[in-house]
């Protein structure tokens, strides 16, 4: 009997009555404010360099809605790119560097943060294994709950 009267004295005690809300505060925190009409864009394209003793080094470039931009070095080939459209669920974008079905691929995938996978093209290359083909080169951060694009004109 004492045992159900302690239950009933704590369940009273603790989800009895309303919580009032919170008052909004006098606005002397440390934090910033952030605007909730923001949301965290980030756009994905491929930069190349001019040939240099026949090798183009191939660049993601990565801008944010702030319009900032950085570019991450992923890797050289000889034979001329074409942006081409990505495949998977998850992929952005893709860049495609062949001449004679031999060259490069690669493929930007957004899994919380941006993947750059890159693997080598083959005219053996059976169409069933080429997405095991891929490796990945490098990985970059973005702001948690961005919404990854692929940039305009790739």
């Amino acid at each position: 009997m004492r045992a159900l009267l302690v239950v009933v004295t704590a369940l009273a005690a603790c989800g009895g009555g309303k919580k009032s809300p919170t008052a909004p505060g006098d606005g002397s925190g440390s934090g910033s404010a952030v605007d909730p009409g923001v949301v965290a864009q980030t756009q994905v394209g491929w930069g190349r360099s001019n040939p240099v003793n026949g090798k183009i080094s191939v660049f993601v470039e990565v801008s944010d809605h702030t319009g900032a931009t950085k570019s991450y070095p992923v890797g050289t080939v000889v034979n001329p790119c074409q942006v081409i459209a990505a495949t998977g669920e998850d992929a952005v974008t893709a860049l495609r560097c062949v001449a004679d079905n031999t060259g490069t691929e690669f493929r930007v995938v957004y899994r919380g943060e941006l993947i750059v996978l890159r693997r080598a093209v083959d005219p053996s290359d059976d169409p069933a294994d080429v997405e095991l083909l891929f490796q990945e080169v490098q990985r970059i951060d973005v702001p948690v709950g961005t919404k990854v694009t692929a940039a305009p004109g790739d």
